[in-house]
């Protein structure tokens, strides 16, 4: 029933399936200023680029569990993790509703651990 509601709504707005929002690829071009390649007729720019969590430098609190003989002793620290984009990463990207916004969400997986 929701399903048949959904399929309606998305029928009754019209347009072309391209229109909506979808998970694209690209390839970082250059970080200052921000240039990712998504085809071979498009470079995306900052202007257009929202960046996610995990292709930034942020923050993270880490707790820590270490056990001294029959005590739990914990600790908690701030750790910066820098996921900060480079030349070259390949990254996914969610194409937002009209192609004019995009959200870089996650570096494609390389072969580096």
């Amino acid at each position: 029933m929701a399903g048949e509601w959904f399929m309606e709504q998305i029928k009754a707005r019209g347009g072309h399936q391209s229109d909506y929002a979808d998970v694209v690829f690209g390839t970082v071009q250059s970080v200052k200023p921000l240039k990712i390649q998504i085809s071979n007729q498009l470079i995306l720019t900052d202007d257009f680029i929202t960046l996610g969590r995990h292709v930034t430098k942020h923050k993270e609190k880490v707790t820590y569990h270490d056990w001294k003989g029959e005590k739990d002793i914990e600790r908690t620290e701030t750790v910066e993790i820098d996921e900060s984009l480079k030349a070259g990463d390949g990254v996914a990207i969610i194409r937002q509703d009209g192609g004019q916004q995009f959200y870089v969400f996650e570096k494609v997986a390389d072969e580096e651990v």
